[in-house]
């Protein structure tokens, strides 16, 4: 019969190849069990002890004589069990030793729906007092009645959840300021000379870069090593832009 399954349930060659023996044969001497294999006799032994050791085989003294057999086939599922409630204990001290690895991403929305699904994951994935960033636009870009609605919208619902934006805009543009932040609090604004060609904001781990000239498309990148570079750029910024009122 095929061992290989058998070794595949994590026995080796040599213990797949006894325990068939065994099973074949019912109750049984060494030396038959020697000869049904053709392995060495020393191989045998040892095997049958760790067939013992893991529940799969027993054995009996009749007169002098040591006398072995297999357990029911029933009992793998036992000892895979038994393997599988070891494995268990084992995990919290494996995770442990686990090196984090980030999962990176890259996701394309498009329309005005798409950006509502890109923004919806900072409402999703942000509790209350937590800090996100954003460096808005060229001005001119914002000035479309339907873009100034659906950003005022989001900021409406995220302050509902009491979450933080720290954001750049750029300078000359309070008028679409008013209009998008007007009475939305948890809101830090500040104005800064230079633009950016698209609108780019950050939240743990990632950023989303927004392009509304022709048609609405939003680019989301989860990447800690591109957000925490952004961060360091805003702040850096921050320094010096102007508190807008």
């Amino acid at each position: 019969m095929d061992t290989s399954l058998l070794e595949e349930l994590g026995l080796s060659h040599a213990e797949a190849r006894v325990y068939l023996a065994l099973l074949e044969l019912g109750l049984s001497k060494s030396g038959k069990i020697i000869g049904h294999t053709h392995l060495q006799s020393s191989t045998v032994y040892h095997v049958i002890g760790s067939l013992i050791e893991k529940g799969l085989a027993t054995s009996v003294i009749r007169g002098k004589i040591r006398l072995y057999q297999a357990a029911p086939p029933e009992t793998i599922l036992s000892f895979l069990d038994e393997k599988q409630r070891r494995l268990s204990r084992m995990l919290p001290d494996l995770k442990a030793l686990e090196k984090p690895t980030e999962r990176r991403s890259a996701q394309v929305f498009e329309g005005f729906n798409g950006l509502q699904t890109a923004f919806n994951d900072i409402l999703l994935t942000m509790k209350p007092k937590e800090e996100y960033y954003f460096i808005q636009i060229q001005s001119s870009y914002l000035r479309n009645e339907r873009i100034i609605l659906f950003l005022r919208n989001f900021h409406l619902k995220r302050s509902e959840k009491k979450i933080i934006v720290n954001g750049l805009y750029q300078k000359g543009s309070e008028d679409v300021f008013q209009k998008i932040h007007k009475d939305i609090p948890y809101s830090n604004l500040r104005s800064c000379k230079e633009a950016t060609p698209t609108g780019v904001t950050f939240y743990k781990g990632k950023v989303i870069f927004t392009d509304l000239q022709d048609y609405p498309t939003a680019f989301v990148i989860q990447s800690s090593a591109v957000y925490d570079s952004y961060v360091s750029f805003f702040k850096e910024k921050w320094r010096t832009a102007k508190q807008l009122q």
